[in-house]
């Protein structure tokens, strides 16, 4: 306990020696360049506005897409409406079909997995956002196998419908059903119409007016399709309707194609339906199964594309047909990956929607796990050409760390859920290669599992040695690898039985390895994972929570001195171990406050410094060591330190490497502060401009002033001082 009342002392004393904190600095945020890397669930074109297209994405932010400069344009990284942040995976976007302006929009958002959303609404085409202020149950991440559950009344635009999914998964029923609003979505206007729970809501203008709205309204339920044809007074369900009614397309002479069935909710069983001349059809093309993406030419009601959907990734067939369903074509693909070189599998994997180019009869678009796609010709043959167009769209997850390295040929390297990561040479550029070639996984059909990536480490001296751990699947196996050629290549070692994900060091001066696992103990190699053998002065469970890679949480309590090879520094329940002989033995220095074990925690470490040590913590603030985790002063002013970073010096004080938080500080309830003089003065960075929760955070060894965040649904953002002063 006695290092304990020296960090207390040192803490009061630097608390009389505070100095505050100077006002904000102006910071740019961009997305780092990969593209796409999650599922994208819908795509929409307007109807009035040429090359006005929309998609939406199952963690993460929506897009609009920016024809001059052929990239996506992410939508709620700032410019949500108050308390937005925990509602920013929009589920479901739906424009004002009667709007030439194409400004009108309204979005369901919510937590990625939870269930508590709203109705968003903006009028400049999504640089803005109003809360809608409705309870809803929303679920991006559940809801992926959904059509379009809100839309707005082409004869009448102030009236919108929404439908949710089914009360099975819902925590609040009165959240469930389907609403509308009659007032444009202003705030108190919206009341339940039914309880009918829907894939999709969808308004047919063909059939005419009554009361002042439109006559003929469908919702695709799990029954069947309900029709209402007196404005919504009413609804019938559908004699010969499709049973579960997952997707649906319009042509504007009344003719409806609707396909069904929906692995995600454990109903395989489906086919392609048509309603044409008061009468329902099956139309299935020969293979029979689930199908999702279905679209009809607007300017051909013949003219139809769909596709099979299934998570095993051998069926994910695309068909065409040009005498409305009668016959089939299937489509041959090619990829044009020009925009995604890192990509390494087969398209079209759980194909989510279709859109054609309303004024462009052969363009059409779809969309799937990863991307958006766009072909000119879709009647090509022998092969149709799908190019995916994902600059802009970043929609990856982080469940491991970021590392900005002081040299070498990689500027960063990062960890995300399902598809592992990259070592990137450029921040602007998409990776050549990524985690999926060397660590391949379903999505690749070698084995069952997904390929999620927890930890990644480099030898300070070496940055081309690259350790990396993880698991196979959210909770199976381990999935770990090195590479020694600054990620060119990779081998996979063999892991102990009970190792799986955690986090990963590596000396720094040499190739030993200290992993601490999730769940369950650490280990430590100097043999490139040939051999491991467990740590027995390290406690188990440093990292606990389950099994699963997301159930950890941001929590880094692991770190390699960047001088000295022999030593590594482990935090767990309030206490500081510390390793001098390259990881074989630890022994407890310094005692700490207590952090919770999912609360999140970081330990960095100081280039150039020999036992130079920060601590942040999310609700115990910030500590520093200065003789290898001995003692440790706690910084003064700072509430919380829930992120916190080692970043290159300020050109004004070369000598000391500027420190990073996201955290509090006074009346500042959360923002990103910047200090260049170890902790004595602050300056307050302004909150970050990424759209979704951070997981992970470094700073940039060779930028000063560059920060990056790695997020939980809109891939890796960095920023940087704006010289002009004018931020976002």
């Amino acid at each position: 306990m006695k290092s304990f009342t020296k960090t207390l002392l040192a803490g009061a004393l630097a608390i009389a020696a505070f100095t505050g904190c100077t006002h904000a600095q102006s910071y740019t945020w961009k997305p780092v360049r990969v593209g796409g890397g999650g599922a994208t669930t819908t795509i929409q074109a307007h109807p009035k506005v040429k090359n006005l297209y929309f998609i939406t994405t199952d963690v993460g932010t929506p897009y609009r897409w920016n024809a001059t400069e052929q990239r996506w344009e992410g939508l709620l990284y700032k410019n949500g409406p108050k308390g937005w942040e925990n509602r920013s995976a929009a589920a479901r976007l739906a424009f004002d079909p009667s709007d030439a302006t194409g400004n009108t929009l309204y979005l369901t958002t919510g937590g990625a997995w939870s269930v508590d959303g709203t109705v968003l609404k903006s009028v400049d085409r999504g640089n803005t956002w109003g809360d809608c202020q409705i309870r809803l149950d929303v679920n991006p991440n559940k809801e992926q196998g959904a059509g379009q559950r809100i839309a707005v009344d082409p004869n009448n635009s102030s009236v919108v419908y929404v439908t949710t999914r089914g009360a099975k998964d819902a925590q609040v029923t009165e959240t469930n059903g389907t609403f509308k609003t009659t007032r444009g979505g202003a705030p108190g206007s919206w009341e339940k119409v039914n309880d009918l729970c829907g894939n999709f809501v969808l308004f047919d203008p063909s059939g005419g007016m009554v009361n002042g709205v439109t006559r003929t309204i469908y919702i695709g339920t799990s029954q069947g399709v309900q029709l209402s044809t007196d404005g919504g007074a009413t609804f019938t369900l559908m004699p010969g309707s499709p049973v579960t009614a997952t997707r649906v397309s319009l042509h504007s002479s009344g003719v409806l194609y609707v396909t069904a069935g929906n692995p995600w909710t454990g109903k395989p069983n489906g086919g392609v339906f048509k309603w044409s001349n008061n009468a329902w059809t099956t139309i299935s093309p020969p293979t029979p199964g689930t199908y999702s993406a279905v679209a009809v030419n607007p300017q051909n009601k013949d003219q139809v594309v769909v596709s099979s959907c299934s998570f095993s990734p051998y069926q994910f067939n695309h068909y065409r047909s040009k005498d409305g369903g009668v016959t089939w074509a299937m489509m041959n693909k090619s990829h044009d990956k020009s925009e995604s070189p890192w990509y390494a599998s087969s398209i079209g994997q759980a194909t989510s929607t279709f859109c054609w180019d309303p004024f462009k009869p052969a363009t059409v678009w779809f969309t799937d796990f990863f991307f958006a796609y766009k072909t000119d010709d879709v009647w090509a043959s022998p092969s149709v050409t799908w190019k995916s167009q994902s600059t802009g769209h970043e929609e990856t997850v982080y469940i491991g760390n970021l590392l900005s390295p002081g040299s070498g040929t990689n500027v960063l390297h990062s960890s995300v859920a399902d598809i592992g990561g990259w070592d990137h040479k450029s921040i602007t550029e998409s990776p050549v290669v990524g985690m999926m070639k060397f660590f391949p996984h379903i999505f690749t059909k070698t084995i069952s599992g997904s390929g999620n990536m927890t930890g990644v480490a480099v030898q300070e001296t070496n940055p081309n040695f690259i350790a990396r751990v993880g698991r196979i699947s959210w909770d199976g196996a381990a999935y770990c690898g090195y590479s020694t050629d600054g990620g060119t290549t990779y081998t996979q070692w063999k892991s102990p039985s009970d190792a799986a994900g955690g986090r990963i060091a590596v000396s720094a001066t040499s190739e030993t390895m200290v992993w601490v696992t999730q769940q369950n103990g650490s280990y430590r190699s100097t043999d490139r994972g040939n051999t491991w053998t467990a740590i027995t002065t390290l406690p188990k469970g440093i990292l606990i929570g389950g099994n699963n890679v997301f159930s950890t949480g941001p929590r880094f309590p692991l770190a390699a001195d960047k001088v000295n090879g022999k030593k590594f520094y482990v935090y767990h329940y309030g206490r500081v171990h510390v390793s001098s002989d390259g990881g074989a033995t630890f022994v407890q220095a310094a005692s700490l406050p207590n952090s919770y074990p999912t609360d999140p925690l970081t330990i960095e470490t100081t280039p150039g410094k020999e036992g130079d040590v920060w601590i942040g913590m999310a609700k115990q603030g910030l500590f520093h060591s200065i003789d290898s985790g001995a003692t440790f002063t706690k910084i003064a002013g700072i509430d919380s330190a829930e992120f916190m970073a080692v970043g290159k010096a300020s050109p004004t004080n070369p000598g000391v490497p500027a420190v990073y938080i996201l955290g509090k500080m006074g009346e500042v309830e959360k923002s990103l502060f910047r200090s260049i003089d170890n902790g004595a003065t602050w300056t307050d960075l302004g909150v970050p401009a990424i759209g979704k929760s951070p997981f992970c955070m470094t700073a940039d060894r060779r930028v000063f002033g560059r920060v990056y965040f790695g997020t939980t649904g809109n891939g890796a953002m960095v920023g940087d001082i704006d010289s002009s002063g004018r931020g976002n």
